[in-house]
């Protein structure tokens, strides 16, 4: 896989603790409480810790890397978010969102329990 692995699932808050062997000047997302639990809940707390080393590959230069629980007020569906801000172009964006997304397949094949959203905002 990624050779990412867990030290400890989850730490005394309830966070997720990560060690991992990427290269990245990407900040390490905390990973609250509510977003473990929901992970938990749904089956997909080692997905979660892959799919969060996998961001930062993909988009070393983030300066900014959010984690959060978000339900769709439409439907009563709720979703893990990867919020991050991001010095590429556009067009380097939407390159990165072509690879995330191949190793989100990966990474996390069908069938699915849980939905992951990616959020990237490019900043100048």
């Amino acid at each position: 896989m990624l050779g990412v692995g867990l030290d400890s699932p989850c730490n005394s808050e309830g966070t997720i603790a990560m060690s991992t062997q990427t290269t990245s000047a990407a900040p390490h997302p905390v990973i609250p409480p509510e977003v473990v639990a929901f992970a938990q809940e749904q089956g997909v707390e080692k997905i979660l810790t892959e799919l969060v080393e996998w961001t930062r590959q993909v988009y070393p230069s983030a300066t900014r890397f959010d984690v959060f629980v978000e339900d769709d007020p439409e439907i009563p569906f709720l979703y893990i978010v990867f919020e991050l801000d991001t010095a590429l172009s556009v067009e380097q964006v939407r390159e990165a969102d072509r690879r995330w997304g191949e190793g989100w397949m990966r990474i996390y094949p069908y069938p699915r329990t849980c939905m992951f959203c990616l959020s990237v905002r490019p900043r100048p």
